[in-house]
């Protein structure tokens, strides 16, 4: 790997498991279809890192791009959409493959936390037209620097919640004695 794409993967890491924190989706197919789509991030137009294209009423911007039509790689021109953040699609995208056509595909995961056969189900249902998708994105998914980069940055997420779950947590009161006097918490009193 190249000093880029270790900084860049970091990054991917840590938004891939944000996104999972808050919904679900496996980090692990985010990391791989940003890395897929985004070119390690060098390709991110309007902090969209996963090509995803425009619907009605949300902000976009037309880019040149590729589709597969039946086997034929073509040149074409797409408005995708726009986010205020790379977060922000992360996010947007875990909701797309969590609905509409991809819902089955979530459902049956979120029975048996099979992570290739949801790269399975999202593909059939028609996520992307590159025929070496699922090949591809489960590839990645399972290399071992996107793997160790995942378990870094979960780790330094529940390091982060233990850390604050202790600043944010009430005193614990003094514990009276029999006297009357005050005892520390969990201690005796010797009056």
């Amino acid at each position: 790997m190249t000093p880029y794409q270790i900084s860049a993967l970091a990054q991917i890491a840590e938004l891939s498991v944000q996104c999972e924190a808050a919904t679900q989706f496996p980090a692990e197919i985010s990391a791989a279809q940003c890395i897929q789509e985004s070119g390690w991030l060098k390709v991110a137009p309007g902090n969209n890192c996963f090509g995803i294209k425009c619907v009605a009423g949300q902000p976009g911007e037309a880019e040149a791009t590729h589709e597969y039509v039946k086997g034929e790689r073509l040149a074409v021109e797409a408005i995708f959409a726009t986010y205020p953040s790379l977060l922000d699609c992360f996010t947007a995208h875990a909701k797309l493959l969590q609905a509409g056509r991809y819902l089955p595909a979530w459902q049956r995961y979120q029975a048996d936390h099979n992570l290739d056969r949801l790269i399975v189900g999202i593909a059939a249902a028609g996520y992307s037209t590159d025929a070496a998708y699922v090949s591809e994105v489960t590839r990645i998914a399972h290399e071992a620097p996107v793997t160790a980069a995942l378990a870094k940055a979960r780790a330094a997420r529940r390091a982060a919640q233990v850390e604050l779950a202790a600043a944010t947590a009430p005193a614990t009161p003094a514990t009276p004695t029999a006297a009357g006097g005050q005892a520390p918490a969990g201690g005796t009193s010797t009056t």
